[in-house]
Formats: structure tokens, sequence, C-alpha cells
């Protein structure tokens, strides 16, 4: 008999949003493995993003934070992990003081995140073909997937931002992008 409760039971694993200050996701993600029993949670990580930007009169890839000062945890127990961040130093306060430090991501949100990013949490850059007026007109990776909610392109500085909605509000989300004449 427990048995068939046990299979009848539904276990909903979901994706939550911790809010932090901005440049200190590594901080958190490294003080919550730290402090919160792993039982508690299936994977802590914050989703990052190629961006080509100009150093010293050279281009380089770096990695930058897709939605700086968000944390991703997910778990099939958030009232019991909400309990456990308690425990965090940095949280403490946080989640204490302010009621939506906590977010639920919806399902639509989760599968939009899953479908930009690979297992790494990157979301690398997509190579894109431009026409001679230098309009987009073929896109591969995110680029190509969300090619109809591009809102602006910088070809020069290397990257779309298309509209998306996320926790409640619409946001510009910015992909990284790559010319054929690029290095990889």
């Amino acid at each position: 008999m427990d048995m068939a409760k046990l299979t009848l039971k539904e276990v909903i694993v979901m994706w939550y949003v911790i809010q932090t200050r901005t440049g200190e996701e590594d901080e958190l993600i490294t003080m919550i493995k730290q402090i919160v029993p792993k039982e508690y949670y299936e994977e802590c990580f914050y989703i990052k993003r190629e961006r080509f930007r100009k150093v010293g009169g050279e281009y380089d890839v770096d990695l930058y934070p897709l939605f700086p000062a968000y944390v991703f945890v997910v778990t099939d127990d958030p009232q019991r992990l909400f309990l456990e961040l308690k425990r965090v130093p940095k949280l403490t306060k946080l989640l204490s003081d302010q009621q939506d430090s906590f977010f639920c991501v919806e399902e639509d949100e989760e599968m939009f995140l899953r479908s930009v990013q690979d297992e790494e949490h990157v979301v690398r850059r997509s190579l894109v073909e431009v026409d001679e007026d230098g309009q987009i007109v073929w896109a591969d990776g995110p680029v190509g997937v969300y090619y109809d909610r591009i809102v602006k392109q910088r070809l020069r500085k290397r990257y779309v931002w298309i509209e998306q909605e996320f926790l409640g509000r619409r946001r510009k989300i910015y992909l990284g992008i790559r010319l054929k004449e690029d290095r990889k």
C-alpha cells in the first residue's frame, strides 16, 4: 500500500531565483553549496552569456551573467530550501526583509532558459548572416530560435537584444552573435 501511495505522489522539480548583489553570484553559490545540504536542492547556478568586447585594442570573448544578481536553484522542496537558505549569512537579511527575493520560475520561462543555454549554463554566441544593408537574415542557436523577438541589433558590438517575459515583467535579454569572419 505504501508503494501505491508513493507512485501516486507527484514530485515537481522547479526552478527558483534568489536575488543577490551584482557580481556576487559565484560567492553566493559557494556559500549555498557549503551550508545547505545537497539533499534540499538538485542544482545551484547562474546563467552566463558569451560577450564580445574590445579589451586593450584586442577583441576578446568573456562570460558575463545573463541576469546579473540572479542565482537559480532547482528543488522539489522549496519550503525546506527556503528555511535552509536562512542559514546562509549573506541571505539572512535579504530573505527576511524582502518578500520578493525568492521567485519561482514559471514553466514557460524555464523552457525559454533551457532553450538558450547549454549544459554548462552558458548562452553561446549565435552565428549570423547579414545582408548588404547590415540586417540579420539568418541565425543559428538562440538568436535563430528567437529571431522574431529581436528588438535591436549591434553588429559592431556583436549582440542582439530580445524581449522576453521573465519573473513577471518584460525584460531585455542580450544574446551574443558572431559573423563568419570572427574567430571562434
